[in-house]
């Protein structure tokens, strides 16, 4: 299912091409500006060299992540069953004073 639908499904890239170069026509950058453009562009690439650190990421051992899926999964496992229990527990107990017949105190 797709959230945005475009309302045109081939697009001729050609057509599209040859459009823009008819509606749009070149310029050529002044000098000052791509001098400019490449000086802090290259000033960028030498401050972004300088600051790079390689970080090692630390990396957790399989078998801790394994056993803690495991203990953690068996305690899921017996929270539930004991909860279980617990509700069948009641509902036998609630089963038993609806059989037994209600006594009358002796006067």
């Amino acid at each position: 299912m797709r959230l945005f639908k475009r309302k045109q499904k081939d697009i001729d890239l050609t057509n599209l091409e040859s459009r823009l170069a008819e509606t749009l026509r070149p310029i050529a950058p002044r000098q000052d500006f791509v001098g400019d453009l490449r000086s802090r562009l290259m000033a960028h690439k030498a401050l972004a060299s300088q600051n790079i650190v390689i970080q090692d990421k630390q990396v957790v051992p399989r078998g801790w992540l394994v056993a803690g899926g495991v203990v953690g999964s068996l305690l899921m496992l017996i929270v539930s069953i004991r909860g279980l229990l617990s509700i069948a527990g009641l509902i036998s107990l609630f089963m038993q004073e609806r059989r037994q017949p209600a006594t009358q105190p002796a006067h």
